[in-house]
């Protein structure tokens, strides 16, 4: 990509992103007359607030549905990534409870729909609904959110062989990029806040910024958050649900876990660190990672969190009509940074063994 400031890449990401233009929604009648032609569905639509894609759940009869269709400046490549993935989990690892595609009456698990005011035709997807409780919604034990970082392990180990051509996009949310997002600090206002967020920038660039090219790297979910994972408390394996592909891309495999870690940073104020350090526990159980690479994950996580408020700050400067909806979603975000800033730098793990498996085996 051809740009010569990082305002401007951050712009040309944003766009590939699909993150730059407030997108005009079908009327939910023209979305069940698209779904009755493409899949002989139709019943009871309820649209879903979402960042871009329209979401809608569809009830028809007994039968639960979530209904994607993207948006007509994301090309269909990009959403066929995500597609590819779940396609490729359902065949390699179908014990990994992954949300299921429904294939069209054409037997495609995509329907492409022109949208001439776009540069691309829309993609309209169908997926089994599934059920359960949002780990944003619960109160995990130590235990459980273990179980969550074994779970999030398990799905990279299977991801570790999948690739696609569009596997290198540009994502506004990958933190490969990080340390070309400084500009989005002219949106943060108060002193202490921008404080906060150099000093986070200054140890990524110090830190992990020199990894970037020896970083274990596969495609990964990109998302593994409390809102797309799906729990069951009286369950034993706790993780029932994994949705929400949206995000997937080739990137450093310590950045996925980030999501998740950042997801729980500061979530119990007196303990900052130790809900995410729960999560990274489960995770090295299944899949150690090298020492230096450990050193980086911390870092990250704490940068993956600034970037959501970053992100959210400057997309409600941009688009102000959606202003509320975005900053509710990450209003208590610079608290928990800087609750997690003032407390002790975790303890990390110890080095692996150098002949230990990349992967250990599980029953």
């Amino acid at each position: 990509m051809n740009v010569s400031t990082d305002s401007e890449f951050i712009e040309a990401v944003a766009s590939e992103s699909g993150l730059l233009v407030e997108q005009s929604q079908l009327a939910d009648s023209a979305v069940l007359e698209l779904l009755e032609q493409s899949y002989g569905l139709n019943g009871d639509l309820r649209r879903i607030p979402t960042e871009k894609d329209e979401t809608f759940r569809l009830q028809d009869g007994h039968d639960m549905y979530l209904v994607k269709l993207s948006t007509a400046d994301e090309d269909p490549l990009i959403v066929h990534l995500q597609t590819a993935c779940m396609e490729h989990l359902e065949l390699t690892a179908p014990e990994l409870p992954v949300q299921r595609l429904v294939r069209s009456l054409g037997g495609d698990p995509q329907v492409l729909i022109p949208s001439p005011p776009g540069p691309f035709d829309r993609v309209l997807r169908v997926m089994r609904f599934m059920p359960g409780e949002l780990l944003a919604h619960h109160g995990a034990s130590a235990g459980q959110l273990q179980l969550v970082g074994s779970s999030l392990a398990r799905l990279g180990a299977a991801l570790q062989d999948f690739d696609h051509p569009r596997a290198d996009r540009l994502l506004l949310w990958d933190l490969k990029h990080f340390h070309r997002m400084r500009p989005l600090l002219d949106y943060v206002d108060e002193q202490h806040k921008r404080a906060l967020a150099e000093d986070i920038f200054d140890r990524f660039d110090e830190k992990v910024v020199p990894l970037l090219d020896t970083l274990t790297s596969q495609v990964v979910h990109g998302d593994f958050s409390p809102f797309n994972v799906l729990v069951d408390p009286d369950a034993p394996e706790y993780v029932t649900g994994i949705i929400d592909f949206g995000d997937a891309v080739r990137t450093p495999v310590i950045f996925d876990l980030s999501v998740t870690m950042a997801n729980l940073l500061g979530t119990d104020p007196s303990s900052p660190w130790e809900h995410a350090l729960h999560v990274m526990d489960g995770y090295l159980s299944i899949r150690p990672l090298p020492v230096q690479e450990l050193e980086a994950l911390i870092i990250s996580a704490q940068a993956r969190l600034l970037l959501r408020a970053l992100i959210t700050g400057w997309r409600a400067n941009q688009l102000p009509q959606r202003r509320d909806y975005l900053l509710s979603h990450s209003k208590p975000d610079w608290d928990r940074l800087a609750a997690t800033a003032a407390a002790p730098a975790p303890h990390l793990p110890s080095t692996p063994e150098p002949d230990a498996p990349a992967i250990k085996e599980t029953s």
